[in-house]
């Protein structure tokens, strides 16, 4: 399956919506996505993935890749994950560096 990126802001937020799978063939393009499109490093990202079915390693190692961006002066969460995605996170001990929100504006008001 692919995966569909879209940018929005939502106030100070920088949302990312994911719709499709993040796997070793759909990682490389969130990865570059994060290079692209969060310049700024002072940037408060949120990423949407209420409308991923399915990560695996490769798709949580996209993540740091952009939380290795951010990680100085800017902050990057979590929302919407399906329970297998969080599952992902929690089995990888990742829930402890992406804060989890059930949706997009949990995520923008905590």
């Amino acid at each position: 399956m692919s995966l569909s990126i879209h940018d929005r802001h939502d106030g100070d937020f920088h949302v990312i919506t994911l719709t499709g799978d993040i796997d070793i063939e759909t990682a490389r393009d969130l990865r570059a996505h994060f290079i692209e499109h969060v310049t700024d490093p002072a940037s408060r990202v949120v990423v949407d993935m209420s409308g991923v079915e399915f990560m695996d390693s490769s798709g949580l190692g996209a993540l740091v890749g952009g939380w290795q961006i951010l990680r100085d002066t800017g902050e990057l969460r979590v929302a919407g994950a399906l329970p297998a995605v969080e599952r992902v996170f929690r089995l990888t001990g990742m829930h402890e560096v992406f804060p989890l929100f059930p949706d997009v504006a949990a995520a923008t008001t905590a």
